[in-house]
């Protein structure tokens, strides 16, 4: 006895496949336009939230991005003061929020942002790349064409 062809079995499934293609589709769009993007607005004063430090010049954002302080720098993770560079760095902008300025460049060569940094304590706003050098933590590092403050970071 021949087995009869399931004429809506088939449609079914293809019905299925196309829900589920849908959904995914629907999730997809939702997490893109939802998920926190940074974007850096000289005109709104706006303040982003510092997620981690990676070491004593560069951190990371609540939306990613990683961004590098400009016109410092501080010891890698091979060399001597690493960690106490890192620390600072932690203990002055992590799990706080900070105001961000660009320079001319937007992004350096490891797709990181390129950023004067300031974070509000009390009634006083500091000057987080100032800072750093201003404590012995790093040194002044001109990389053109980024240092429109690079002489103001290094005078104190």
């Amino acid at each position: 006895m021949k087995k009869k062809k399931d004429v809506y079995g088939n449609h079914f499934e293809q019905k299925l496949i196309l829900v589920i293609l849908l959904i995914v589709f629907v999730v997809v769009v939702c997490f893109y336009w939802f998920y926190p993007k940074f974007e850096y607005n000289p005109q709104k004063a706006s303040l982003f939230n510092v997620t981690r430090v990676i070491d004593g010049d560069t951190f990371e954002l609540e939306s990613g991005e990683r961004v590098r302080l400009i016109c410092v720098d501080t010891p890698e993770a091979n060399e001597p003061g690493y960690h106490k560079s890192k620390q600072f760095l932690v203990d002055l902008i992590e799990s706080k929020a900070v105001r961000l300025e660009k320079d001319k460049s937007e992004k350096d060569k490891y797709d990181r942002f390129l950023m004067y940094v300031y974070i509000t304590d009390g009634d006083e706003e500091i000057f987080v790349n100032k800072e750093i050098v201003k404590q012995g933590y790093g040194e002044i590092m001109k990389v053109e064409p980024d240092i429109k403050y690079c002489d103001n970071i290094a005078a104190e």
